[in-house]
């Protein structure tokens, strides 16, 4: 005899679909509308908002208030920010350099590089945060990890070559605490069984910034230059000009005095030195993410980001091959710079010589042969 399944009502149905449901005070999250939904300011919410057009971006701070208010505010200068971003397609990088004790989610799998593809050897390790368990959740822990400490001691004589110390004894010969050593032991076994099921903390290299991988050449060859402006010049105690401050992609950035070709700032009392260039990224450097994610959420004004700019001079980024790089005469074209590409521009030249003095010399012929007539006559 089938079941007989149970429906899901309309309401319900939409209710899972809606904003509504899935919004939480303590995420910040950016909404947008389309269509017909916009024009009848339907954002997904309990009632209609009074942002009535397509292409518009909110962020909610309550559903609903006690005076049956929804509570919104403007986030299209994020919205725009980050599409400026994607861009520019470059990929930014921590203040600080990248250890092999960090955490690092992108790793290149080659055979010349055969420790990148152990996890051991970049993954940190697993460790609990004792801190924020309760004391159930210690009393657990330390039942739990008693039951390997015979083994963990073994093992550490063995790695440093001593017999006979005591776990006192042995733990005073590391620099580091005793207590971390036997949780990364911990955390490396359960990492290599096969079975456990335990989910890393991970987070993003950048918080979610960029989640493609751009390399320099990528950047180089997928992007154009974009227009900026040099807003001032930074001076330094010797009076010497030390770099630019530009305003490029919403936010601002430095030009080197190398890399400012023969770029001016602009005069606010000069309506001919407006400072605009054509820029292109060079790197971005991450100091600070925005907290997105707690009791106090933070948008795009948190984050702290230095980026290094260059103006584009055209001579210097002149490609010798023009079309698409893997387009059939991308592969075919050859260097603006072999043999073969100068004899072809040597007999292209000929030929257009070529073409050029065989109709004059026509004409020549006719005219000294109407010449030689008229004498001839007369």
């Amino acid at each position: 005899m089938a079941s007989a399944v149970a429906k899901v009502s309309p309401f319900g149905q939409l209710l899972k679909q809606s904003k509504f449901s899935s919004f939480d005070t303590r995420i910040a999250q950016v909404y947008t509308t389309h269509g017909g939904d916009a024009h009848r300011g339907d954002w997904g919410f309990k009632r209609p908002l009074s942002i009535r057009r397509r292409g518009a971006f909110i962020t909610v701070k309550n559903v609903d208030t006690p005076e049956h208010q929804t509570e919104w505010s403007s986030a299209e200068p994020q919205a725009l920010w980050m599409k400026n971003w994607d861009e520019l397609q470059i990929t930014p990088q921590w203040s600080h350099h990248a250890s092999a004790e960090e955490p690092r989610d992108h790793v290149q799998e080659s055979d010349y590089l055969p420790d990148q593809r152990d996890p051991s050897t970049w993954r940190p390790p697993c460790v609990p945060n004792l801190d924020a368990m309760t004391r159930e959740e210690f009393r657990k822990y330390l039942a739990r990890i008693q039951a390997h400490r015979d083994q963990f001691h073994k093992e550490t004589q063995a790695k440093k070559g001593v017999s006979g110390l005591s776990p006192y004894q042995l733990s005073n010969t590391y620099t580091t605490g005793w207590d971390d050593l036997y949780a990364q032991y911990l955390s490396k076994r359960r990492r290599e069984d096969p079975r456990s099921r335990r989910i890393e903390h991970l987070p993003h290299r950048n918080g979610g910034l960029s989640y493609a991988n751009y390399t320099p050449l990528q950047t180089f060859l997928m992007t154009k230059e974009r227009k900026g402006r040099l807003v001032d010049e930074y001076v330094g105690k010797d009076r010497k000009k030390l770099f630019y401050v530009a305003s490029f992609a919403g936010m601002a950035g430095i030009v080197q005095k190398h890399h400012a070709v023969l770029a001016q700032p602009m005069v606010w009392d000069d309506p001919q030195r407006t400072g605009q260039v054509m820029l292109r990224p060079q790197n971005a450097v991450l100091h600070r993410l925005p907290n997105v994610v707690g009791r106090v959420r933070q948008g795009l004004k948190a984050t702290k980001m230095d980026m290094e700019l260059k103006v584009s001079d055209r001579q210097s980024h002149v490609r010798s091959n023009p079309y698409p790089p893997g387009s059939r005469q991308y592969i075919a074209a050859e260097p603006l710079g072999s043999a073969s590409s100068r004899r072809r521009r040597m007999d292209d030249a000929a030929a257009r010589s070529r073409a050029r003095l065989s109709p004059s010399t026509g004409v020549t012929l006719g005219i000294l042969s109407n010449i030689i007539r008229k004498q001839d006559s007369s």
